[in-house]
């Protein structure tokens, strides 16, 4: 079960040796979500939140990595280390 809510709920997946995909599945009667994965290059972690207008998502990527974040409505973003913040409306 805490895996599911890691990788699936949260959304984080080590996809290589300094890159992470982020596709968090928001759903059910939960309102929101975190986790975090610390790995060789530091901590990456995932969080979102239902909001009136729909749901907010922030990840944070560390130093030298690099992650592809998928959204629940399919938008998709490559970003570099650093913290990330994106809304999806609806």
């Amino acid at each position: 079960m805490c895996q599911w809510l890691f990788d699936t709920v949260a959304g984080i997946r080590v996809d290589g040796e300094n890159h992470f995909l982020i596709a968090p599945v928001p759903g059910g009667t939960l309102t929101h979500a975190a986790a975090e994965h610390t790995s060789l290059y530091g901590t990456v972690s995932s969080r979102w939140r239902k909001t009136a207008d729909g749901l907010t998502v922030s990840v944070v990527v560390p130093p030298n990595t690099t992650a592809d974040v998928r959204l629940p409505d399919g938008r998709a973003h490559s970003v570099r280390a650093g913290a990330h913040e994106f809304t999806v409306i609806g």
